[in-house]
């Protein structure tokens, strides 16, 4: 499966295609709950939530709208410490950023609720949505808060007789505190929820989304604001008021570490960072005019500017196995794993014993750059173990400034890490390889086994962006 999320890259709106390069993720529903109280808790010796959430939620809505997506977000609930205070309107910092957001980017105010009020309405939303999920229609659920609010929900799902619906529904993590901590006594953890579903909740926790330890990657930069300024000063009034959230936290902490999860699920990158995100939001999030920093509007040619289909990413992994290749689990690849190609080496022609086929959707016809993320073994002498046959046999495949027909062999270098690199080899010499899609529709990609032991995480496929645009966006090693 592979989604069209319709976003921005660099100055440029655009589009990313992904393909499980998070956890399956392929444009299904999204739901998120967040705590980010600001009223005291008398009934708790930490009396507030932490206010990360006064500018990851922001920036979480901010990601799914720079992509077009708001109508995937079919829940919202925050300030989710159950039997928790209300605050008043004007002093809860949750309220205000849901609000803005809500006003900024388009999205449905019905779908957004305060816990500490409307507890009842947020709880059978929520159920609704989980009772409904199925294998066609799966239910991403970021947890950005204590688990009993979820807890409940599930108890009223499994209750009201819809638990295997549970078994589609996606449970994101980052963080041990939200997973396990209790507000009061009576209150169950992320462990007992899956427990209640009788297991049926799949989970996923990635890597804690803070390091403020390193003020230039991840979400928390601690007490310097500076990678930050570029929302300060940014064209779009959007940005500039999602600094403004930031600067909120009662901690003087730069911290959106939830909003994380978020960028995680939608482009597949776990490491992300102030300029990684730089780069997601490029011009600012499409609203028909872009505002300078000196408050002038300024009227702009969206029709040019919003150009989809511009990044595909096909999972090599999700190709049927046949002949010597073998699939991998791994944390280290995109998708949970990758492709090993275990055979001996075939360097005089492609053998159809050998030879896989993935599925490349392009919905905007035009020509696309081809790269790969790749990885040689650690024993691999200098070129060894490096390439593979490659072939669109349903597209024109150029390389040199000519077109090209077949199989042809097609390599990169990389060792420890998968490499983001790819260059066709000819007997001419070497050059990028290039593929025309003359129309939208499912194309095919073959790949046959060359040189024993190579490692095949994805294929990446752009047009209209240069390649150090797209490994800024991907974030990964770069070869």
């Amino acid at each position: 499966m592979i989604c069209v999320l319709a976003g921005a890259v660099l100055l440029l709106l655009t589009a990313v295609e992904t393909h499980a390069g998070s956890w399956g993720y392929d444009g299904h529903r999204i739901a998120i709950s967040a705590d980010g109280n600001s009223a005291p808790d008398d009934g708790h010796r930490w009396k507030t939530g932490d206010p990360d959430d006064w500018g990851g939620t922001p920036a979480a809505l901010a990601m799914i709208a720079k992509l077009g997506m708001q109508d995937v977000l079919v829940h919202y609930s925050y300030n989710n410490f159950i039997e928790a205070p209300a605050g008043p309107d004007d002093e809860n910092q949750m309220k205000i950023g849901v609000e803005g957001s809500v006003a900024r980017w388009g999205y449905e105010g019905d779908r957004f609720f305060d816990v500490t009020t409307h507890l009842k309405d947020a709880k059978d939303h929520l159920a609704a949505e989980l009772a409904k999920s199925s294998a066609d229609d799966p239910l991403y659920f970021v947890h950005m808060g204590p688990a009993e609010f979820l807890y409940q929900v599930v108890e009223q799902v499994v209750d009201g007789g819809d638990a295997e619906s549970l078994s589609h529904v996606y449970v994101i993590s980052h963080s041990g505190y939200n997973d396990n901590h209790l507000r009061r006594d009576t209150h169950h953890t992320l462990t007992e929820a899956i427990d209640y579903s009788g297991g049926r909740l799949n989970y996923r926790k990635i890597k804690d989304q803070n390091a403020k330890w390193a003020r230039d990657v991840l979400w928390n930069s601690g007490k310097d604001f500076s990678p930050w300024y570029w929302l300060r000063d940014h064209r779009d009034a959007g940005m500039r008021w999602l600094y403004e959230r930031m600067l909120v936290n009662d901690k003087g902490v730069a911290d959106i570490s939830d909003a994380g999860m978020v960028y995680w699920l939608l482009v597949g990158d776990e490491n992300g960072s102030p300029s990684k995100f730089k780069a997601f939001i490029g011009d600012g999030i499409d609203s028909g005019t872009l505002e300078s920093a000196d408050g002038a509007n300024e009227k702009t040619e969206r029709t040019d500017a919003i150009r989809p289909g511009t990044l595909v990413l096909v999972e090599a992994e999700d190709a049927e196995l046949i002949g010597d290749w073998e699939r991998i689990e791994s944390e280290e690849a995109s998708g949970g794993a990758y492709l090993r190609y275990a055979g001996k080496n075939r360097y005089r022609v492609a053998d159809d014993r050998h030879t896989l086929s993935l599925k490349v959707p392009i919905t905007v016809p035009g020509t696309y750059t081809v790269k790969w993320y790749m990885r040689q073994p650690v024993a691999a002498e200098g070129d060894k173990a490096n390439d593979v046959w490659i072939d669109f046999p349903d597209a024109v495949q150029k390389a040199g400034g000519g077109e090209v027909r077949g199989f042809h062999k097609f390599y990169g270098r990389s060792k420890d890490d998968f490499g983001l690199n790819g260059v066709l080899e000819r007997h001419e010499g070497h050059s990028w390889l290039n593929v025309t899609f003359d129309e939208p529709g499912e194309y095919e990609l073959r790949l046959s086994g060359r040189s024993g032991g190579l490692e095949i995480d994805r294929f990446v496929l752009f047009r209209g962006m240069k390649l150090d645009a797209v490994k800024m966006l991907l974030g990964r090693s770069e070869s």
